[in-house]
């Protein structure tokens, strides 16, 4: 019974791969056949658009656009204090710890175990502009699959004193107490930093009143900002596309042979 359980847990991660791959596809094509638009000829189309309606609201079409990343008002990290649109940190604490086992004979053992806890996270974006040869267009990055750049990884041990910072962190901290021993502190933060080329993929609309790049309203189309190049980008899907086959042919394959061995061994 045990082997069936397996099989069918195993061809439903298969189902589940091929669901994915399917979404990567469809992310892949608008990837590739996406023209890649100027912020003037969004401008323009916009404006024609707005002209012929007598009334803003009524431009929306799916767009790519390329550029650097600008800002009148920027955040700064809150671990690495660089200029940035969008940031994500996390601090994590490692521990050592011991705990008890009891054998089959009634025996208890000490052992020790290390692990990781999260102690403190924080996230922040803000809409900025990308600016290309022809002028820029405002970016609202709420709902973007937002991928930044790891700017801080560090390891600390040093906080002898009930305190531990970083950049404009900071955290009251004990050595541990009981079984628990603190080690340290894993920092890390991701960006998007100003002045850095980006490629955005989503929705050119004036649907908010003013032109800018939002989040698609039609289900399943995606909302790309990166730093990665359109063939990198391009490239990584397609990666992933096979990967995805490749795992859900083996997850159908180890399903069905868990599920045939179960049944002969009833």
């Amino acid at each position: 019974m045990g082997g069936v359980i397996v099989g069918l847990i195993a061809i439903g991660i298969g189902i589940l791969l091929i669901y994915l791959r399917k979404q990567n596809q469809g992310k892949l094509l608008d990837i590739k056949f996406v023209k890649t638009s100027t912020a003037q000829e969004l401008q323009e189309m916009c404006a024609a658009i707005k002209e012929s309606m007598s009334q803003s609201g009524g431009f929306k079409q799916q767009s790519e656009v390329k550029g650097l990343v600008k800002c009148d008002k920027p955040l700064h990290g809150e671990l690495s204090k660089k200029l940035c649109v969008f940031y994500e940190m996390n601090v994590e604490e490692r521990y050592e710890e011991t705990y008890y086992e009891t054998d089959q004979q009634g025996n208890r053992h000490r052992k020790t175990r290390t692990g990781t806890t999260s102690v403190a996270s924080n996230s922040q974006r803000i809409p900025f502009y990308v600016q290309d040869a022809t002028g820029k267009i405002l970016v609202n990055p709420e709902g973007a699959d937002l991928e930044g750049t790891q700017v801080v990884s560090k390891y600390e041990q040093n906080f002898s004193a009930g305190r531990v910072s970083f950049g404009g962190f900071s955290l009251s901290v004990s050595a541990g107490s009981g079984d628990r021993r603190v080690l340290g502190y894993q920092f890390t933060e991701k960006i998007l930093e100003v002045d850095r080329n980006v490629y955005v993929l989503g929705d050119a609309a004036d649907t908010s009143g003013s032109l800018q790049m939002q989040m698609p309203d039609e289900k399943g189309k995606p909302y790309i900002i990166t730093y990665k190049s359109e063939e990198q980008l391009t490239c990584d899907t397609e990666s992933s596309i096979n990967m995805m086959m490749y795992g859900a042919i083996a997850c159908f394959i180890i399903g069905a042979c868990a599920i045939v061995y179960g049944l002969m061994a009833k």
